[in-house]
């Protein structure tokens, strides 16, 4: 963008100082008759290009001599992309006649009507304004060696329905400005130039007042000042600093000031589409050394989040690298999500695979290296999704993000560990490990307005890593494990009567009187390897029986072979204990009756029992582990004994085969949620 400033800068003094000379040369002859020759010669003579007046020429003699010229061509580089760099409609110039005899130049008054100016590169990047006359090597007649022309002075600078265009003609990039009025006061060469201006960039229309640096200062070596106020694309900016070399648009020190309700009214100034996000207010201190850009004392509000802190972002090396710190009292995810976006998408009952096969967005990973550090007190996820206390460093460096170490709160427990993914490599490698403590699932379920009939707190861990370029490939490849384990919670009886038809009929005999089910402990140990997950210990016990889960889930085909086994601790409840299989897919899964359970009478079924089924015998027989979870004690002691055989009578099939929506449903939902959880990793 500096660039292009200079440019701008650069091609509209080229064009006041060509017609400044061209009015000086005007003015220092009387031969009327010959002006328009001796003018478009003069023109040629400095700049190396033909200048043609089409039109009439008026000339006032006074103190303040005045000419008027209309139809004014000056020819573009001959590489050019048409044939006038610019045009004029109508030229006026005023100057001070008496400061001419001492060699000064005193504009009184500059008009432009309808000037079109053409700024391009060619493929080397040489500019059109670069001349090749006499000016330029020094050669003109009666000039001094090493001797400075006069800078003109300008009282009044006005100008009309002008259009700029800037053409690069490496990227094939171009920007139209187009000024329906700009005005521009200063006493002298030395005094600050007033300015106000309207107009429009890439069609989008904008206001600019405010006060700038003198012409001296522009041409100079010293600092340019510079205070601007700018109305654009529904966002009102302030800009109060310097620049140091404002004609190279190096040294910024500047405060940037940004407010407005929706940051899709500035997409047209940019020339891409913004999402609509807002109110934002953005304030930040912009110094620039070298190649490095400091940024300090960052303020931003964007709806109800703030975040503040620092910054440094240099283009020195093979990526721009971007260091900060960052604080945030209320971080809404919401906030910087389109509307569209944040909507939940309608469930595709469709698609074969849950982990989609699209490419994840890695390239920018590559794209530039970063160190992050932030802290956030609230992170609103989602609606009923609050957490707490999130504190990370990011570090990115050639492709490869590391997040470590990571710590956040929720639902009155922590989630800690770290995360990194090396898109560097031919198959980006991925590895996550996390340890939550005290989470209190019930108080989330709740928070979340899924339902306020479930209480309980876990623990869980998960280590897991895995390879490839979409969520798919990565899915079907982890290797790693994930454990989780619950102590005491319940499920209120209308939510059980909620599940399913033949589910509530099968679990509604296992709570108490009717009353809720009450779960002692849960414990889930899924070892994966290869993108198969096997369920070395999958046991849930409530107070009326114990509910043991074998098999696997391969995520290579997210095809499901799950075998549950409940089994009753009251003879009464015996009838209802019956083994039921789920099958079919993550995207489509299926439950039904097991055929060997219900075939087989109880002496057949006890042999076929395995430990975690003798642990639940254990964890009604042993009390002497209240400090340890029973389902863990359980399980530690199933380890080290034999098989027990237990009851198991069978059961009429459709109890099972009604129960299979609820829990297909709940299958399905946990597929799409791991799913959804591993694409938004990677803003996908």
């Amino acid at each position: 963008m500096d660039m292009k400033i200079k440019w701008i800068v650069t091609g509209l003094v080229a064009l006041v100082v060509a017609v400044v000379v061209a009015g000086v040369a005007i003015l220092s002859t009387m031969d009327f008759e010959e002006l328009r020759g001796i003018i478009e010669a003069e023109a040629k003579e400095a700049t190396g290009r033909e200048l043609k007046i089409a039109g009439p020429i008026d000339l006032k003699i006074s103190l303040t001599p005045a000419i008027a010229v209309e139809d004014v061509r000056f020819a573009n580089a001959a590489w050019g992309s048409r044939a006038d760099m610019i045009s004029i409609r109508r030229f006026e110039l005023e100057v001070a006649l008496l400061p001419l005899l001492s060699g000064d130049i005193q504009v009184k008054r500059l008009v432009l009507i309808e000037p079109d100016i053409l700024l391009e590169t060619d493929q080397e990047g040489r500019g059109n304004w670069q001349m090749t006359g006499a000016a330029e090597t020094g050669e003109k007649d009666g000039e001094a060696e090493g001797e400075d022309a006069p800078l003109p002075s300008f009282d009044q600078v006005v100008i009309r329905d002008a259009t700029l265009t800037y053409k690069n003609g490496k990227t094939g990039e171009e920007i139209r400005l187009r000024l329906a009025r700009l005005e521009g006061r200063a006493a002298s060469s030395s005094s600050p130039l007033e300015v106000a201006l309207e107009g429009a960039y890439n069609d989008a229309p904008f206001k600019v007042e405010g006060t700038l640096g003198s012409f001296e200062q522009l041409l100079g070596e010293g600092p340019f000042p510079v205070k601007l106020s700018v109305e654009a694309g529904g966002a009102t900016v302030t800009v109060d600093g310097r620049i140091a070399e404002p004609m190279t648009g190096r040294g910024l020190d500047l405060k940037i000031q940004v407010r407005g309700q929706s940051l899709a009214d500035l997409g047209a100034l940019g020339g891409a589409e913004l999402p609509p996000l807002g109110p934002y207010d953005l304030s930040v201190q912009v110094v620039q050394e070298g190649t490095t850009y400091k940024l300090t004392g960052l303020t931003a509000k964007v709806g109800s989040s703030d975040i503040a802190g620092n910054a440094t972002v240099a283009f020195g090396g093979a990526r721009p690298a971007v260091n900060g710190a960052f604080t945030a009292g209320t971080l809404n995810i919401q906030d910087f999500t389109p509307p569209d976006q944040a909507a939940a998408p309608a469930r595709d009952g469709g698609r074969r695979f849950v982990f989609t096969e699209d490419p994840l967005p890695l390239e920018a990973l590559e794209a530039v290296d970063a160190k992050i550090k932030l802290s956030v007190k609230r992170l609103v996820v989602e609606k009923g999704l609050v957490l707490s206390d999130l504190d990370l460093t990011l570090a990115l460096a050639r492709g490869r993000l590391a997040v470590k170490p990571f710590s956040v709160g929720i639902s009155g427990g922590t989630v800690a560990g770290d995360f990194s993914l090396d898109a560097g490599k031919k198959r980006p490698r991925l590895s996550l490990n996390l340890t939550a403590s005290g989470i209190d699932y019930g108080r989330l379920l709740k928070d979340r307005r899924i339902t306020d009939g479930v209480t309980g707190t876990l623990d869980a861990e998960v280590h897991l890593r895995g390879a490839g370029a979409s969520a798919r490939a990565i899915a079907a490849g982890l290797s790693g494990r994930i454990e989780v384990i619950a102590g005491q919670g319940s499920v209120r009886n209308d939510l059980v009567q909620a599940a399913g038809a033949g589910l509530t009929q099968m679990l509604s005999g296992w709570s108490e009187g009717g009353g809720d089910l009450r779960l002692n402990c849960i414990v889930v140990r899924l070892p994966v390897e290869g993108g198969v997950a096997t369920g070395e210990a999958i046991l849930l016990d409530t107070a009326a029986a114990t509910v043991s889960t074998t098999g696997s889930i391969d995520l290579r085909d997210e095809s499901l072979d799950l075998r549950v086994t409940p089994r009753a601790k009251q003879a009464s409840l015996m009838s209802l204990a019956v083994p039921f299989l789920i099958k079919g897919t993550l995207a489509a899964p299926s439950v039904g009756p097991d055929p060997v359970g219900t075939a087989l009478g109880a002496a057949k079924i006890a042999g076929l029992f395995i430990n975690p089924l003798a642990a639940g015998a254990a964890i009604v027989l042993e009390t002497e582990t209240a400090d340890q979870n029973p389902c863990v004690a359980a399980l530690e002691r199933s380890a080290q004994a034999p098989a027990q055989g237990a009851s198991q009578p069978s059961q009429e099939t459709t109890v099972i085969e009604d129960a299979a929506q609820g829990v297909g449903d709940a299958i399905q939902g946990v597929g799409e949620g791991i799913a959804k959880g591993l694409k938004s990793l990677f803003g996908n």
